[in-house]
């Protein structure tokens, strides 16, 4: 990456930290918090130079609403169209997709019937996580991660649902 690009990327992380923290302290309607975010996406897609950086605008800002979605504990109408962005255009790590796994799972109670399909994102970064090299910094952390997800799920009475159950 060229100095320039590295420049650019470090402006683009300031202002999305200062975006973040400015909205936070504000305590931002969830609403407002969306097109901020979506304004600042727009911002920076006009300086992306590759599909790659477009890409990866598009995740962290889909990523940092998806934060606030979890935070403010909003209903799946809310949650549901960006977690369907964010699988939709990819994790950019696997920090980010057992974050998002795990925020899909903690927040079940407020729409239970999609238990389903957030067990088996959570599965899928469980097992993307276990090929990791068990010498891997931070293996241990994001299997804690996920574990607690699952006994957040569990205290608030949601299992992962039993397969081969409904049919016979």
């Amino acid at each position: 990456m060229s100095r320039s690009r590295k420049a650019w990327w470090d402006t683009i992380a300031q202002e999305r930290d200062a975006l973040v923290l400015l909205l936070n302290y504000a305590e931002a309607p969830f609403d407002v918090t969306v097109r901020a975010h979506k304004d600042f996406e727009r911002k920076c897609l006009r300086g992306a130079r590759t599909p790659a950086e477009r890409l990866q605008i598009q995740r962290l800002s889909t990523k940092d609403i998806l934060v606030e979605a979890y935070a403010d504990a909003r209903p799946w109408k809310d949650f549901g169209p960006h977690l369907m962005r964010m699988k939709r255009l990819g994790f950019p790590d696997i920090r980010t997709h057992v974050l998002v796994a795990c925020f899909y799972i903690q927040a079940l109670a407020l729409f239970p019937e999609r238990a389903r399909d957030a067990f088996a994102l959570l599965a899928d970064a469980e097992r993307r996580v276990r090929r990791l090299a068990k010498t891997s910094r931070g293996r241990e952390q994001l299997l804690a991660g996920i574990t607690a997800a699952r006994r957040v799920a569990e205290m608030q009475g949601i299992r992962p649902p039993q397969a081969g159950r409904g049919c016979g």
